[in-house]
């Protein structure tokens, strides 16, 4: 019976204690560290319990009872000295009373004990660190890596020297940590991204730092790729596009293997609408020969980006280089998509459009011919009959093409292509239909179109009382797509004669400066933009508006004065805008600014 009520009392003692210590962690968990401290003194009146001291030491630290904490730390490591993690914080608690001579006695004599195994050193570092003891913790790395050669601690320290701000011995680190691992090559630039990133403040030193630290590892290093791969990016990240290409193109003379490099970055070039740059990035690539299976890529994007520039006089340059090259390519598979794009050249550029159509009649009958490129040509084909006015036949091809790919972004090309077809006829209750569908396309060029068309007709037509504006604004749209100018802009000025006033009004300006620019008119482009400026103040194309007017003065006029207060004014007032980003850097140029960015 003695027995029985013995171990029934043990149980409820035993019992009560795991209550308790429960509850003094969570009290610890909640930042509650004098309640906790209550439990664990209770806890360990007669005995201390071992896996209470982490959480009582840390509580004792935290309401700053440093002289308990030492005593606790004391008490445990005399029993367990094999653990030097009690020696650390023995150091810890006395470095925060500011007993300098015994914390230093103490961490010396952790320093002498210390082995070098990797778990060890990482358990007493991070201790430090949790303090905020950052030195204490490099020290204690620096430590055990002199007494293991074979351990490395490069991305511990690299985040150590960050916490203490010494920006550049962490980046040195994390390239260290690089070169010793090669296929780490994501961690460190995830880390180099973060850095300048700088929380989305953009940081010229943090860039200078990254720079400073890269070249001189690429001069120590000069057969490392990814080093000079990662220059080329950070080139690209602080858009410097012409150091980027210069540095790509030296690797490749080097390494004779970066040539799909520079034609991923002419790519993107394309992409940021720096054609020049595009050009002579593609120039390159085709000088490497015809057995490159990039040969005929580069010339289409090339002869592609040539467009992006033209001027009329170019125009005859411009079709015998796209003969030329089809001459050298033949006409095959590979070589479609070229002759998709001098259809387009020829018809939109040269208006032959019997010439456009057979090019691209030609090249539908290849065989062999992939999905994609023949959904390609079938687009341009169609955009073609539109032209010409052949409505139906392009809305054949369009379907044909949203029918064969329908969940693929040229698919969903097609699709609004059709849409747009359905706007130009009056059709706005299908068309917008169509549109909500493409709303949420993975193209973001397809899905930005969708909306802002979308929007067009939601503001226009369905708050409207009357369709004819909106029916004449789509046809003078029509008009306007197939070059005839005079005859939209006759449309454009009936509906702001004979419905003044009308919400269309800014659209009606916004799209006759567009015709006008196409006319080469410049003038008028201004007069347009400047009325929208000054009587639609309040409307969404205010920033286009804006925009627009400092890009003529800044390109066509090379007035650097009204380019600049154009583009002042769209920062300041318009800082939402998608145009601000680029209006800046603009801005500070014309301004003489002495920037990272080389644009």
């Amino acid at each position: 019976m003695k027995i029985f009520f013995f171990f029934f009392f043990f149980t409820i003692s035993v019992f009560a204690q795991n209550n308790n210590q429960k509850l003094a962690y969570q009290y610890f968990v909640n930042g509650e560290y004098e309640k906790a401290i209550v439990l664990y003194e209770e806890i360990n009146k007669k005995n201390f319990v071992l896996n209470t001291y982490s959480p009582y030491f840390m509580s004792l630290i935290n309401i700053n009872r440093f002289s308990d904490a030492e005593i606790i730390a004391k008490k445990v490591y005399s029993k367990h000295t094999n653990r030097l993690i009690y020696l650390a914080d023995i150091v810890i608690s006395q470095n925060k009373q500011e007993a300098i001579r015994k914390s230093n006695y103490n961490l010396k004599k952790l320093h002498n004990k210390l082995d070098g195994q990797n778990s060890q050193a990482i358990q007493i570092a991070n201790r430090f660190q949790s303090f905020n003891m950052y030195s204490y913790a490099l020290d204690i790395y620096d430590r055990s890596q002199e007494l293991n050669n074979n351990s490395t601690y490069d991305i511990q320290k690299a985040q150590l020297y960050g916490l203490l701000g010494e920006e550049e011995l962490m980046i040195n680190q994390y390239f260290s940590f690089l070169l010793r691992n090669p296929n780490q090559k994501k961690v460190v630039f995830a880390n180099i991204q973060k850095f300048l990133n700088n929380n989305g403040i953009k940081n010229k030193t943090n860039y200078l730092i990254v720079k400073k630290s890269l070249l001189k590892t690429i001069k120590l290093n000069s057969d490392r790729e990814d080093f000079n791969e990662m220059l080329i990016w950070l080139f690209m990240q602080n858009k410097q596009y012409k150091l980027a290409l210069s540095q790509v193109i030296s690797l490749d003379r080097r390494t004779k293997n970066s040539l799909s490099k520079i034609y991923e970055i002419a790519e993107t070039f394309l992409d940021l609408k720096k054609y020049n740059l595009a050009i002579e990035a593609f120039d390159y690539v085709v000088s490497k020969g015809f057995e490159s299976r990039l040969y005929i890529d580069a010339h289409i994007n090339r002869l592609y980006a040539l467009t992006k520039l033209i001027r009329d006089k170019d125009l005859e340059s411009i079709n015998k280089q796209y003969i030329d090259v089809i001459d050298e390519v033949g006409k095959n598979p590979y070589s479609i998509l070229l002759l998709s794009n001098y259809a387009h050249f020829k018809a939109f550029f040269l208006d032959d459009l019997n010439e456009a159509t057979l090019i691209l009649e030609e090249a539908m009958d290849i065989s062999g011919v992939q999905l994609l490129d023949l959904a390609e040509c079938k687009i341009q084909y169609a955009d073609i009959m539109l032209l010409s006015g052949n409505i139906w036949d392009a809305l054949l091809y369009y379907s044909q093409v949203e029918k064969d790919l329908k969940e693929h972004p040229i698919g969903h090309k097609a699709k609004f292509k059709r849409a747009k077809i359905a706007f130009y006829q009056g059709d706005f209750t299908w068309a917008q239909a169509q549109l909500d569908v493409l709303k949420s396309s993975t193209s973001k060029l397809i899905s930005n179109d969708a909306m802002e068309l979308s929007l067009l007709i939601t503001d226009n037509y369905n708050l409207d009382t009357i369709d004819q504006p909106m029916i004449q604004f789509a046809n003078a749209d029509l008009l306007s797509f197939q070059k005839k100018y005079d005859d939209a802009l006759l449309v454009y000025d009936s509906i702001l004669e004979n419905f003044r006033g009308h919400d269309l009004s800014d659209e009606i300006y916004f799209r006759k400066h567009k015709i006008y620019l196409q006319k080469n008119d410049f003038d008028m482009s201004v007069k347009m933009l400047e009325f929208i400026v000054k009587e639609y103040s309040y409307e969404i194309l205010i920033d286009d508006a804006l925009y627009n007017l400092a890009k003529i003065f800044d390109y066509q006029y090379n007035n650097d004065e009204k380019a600049s207060e154009f583009y002042q004014e769209l920062i300041l007032n318009h800082e939402g805008s998608i145009y601000t980003s680029e209006a800046r850097e603009r801005f500070r140029l014309l301004r003489g600014d002495n920037l990272i960015e080389e644009l």
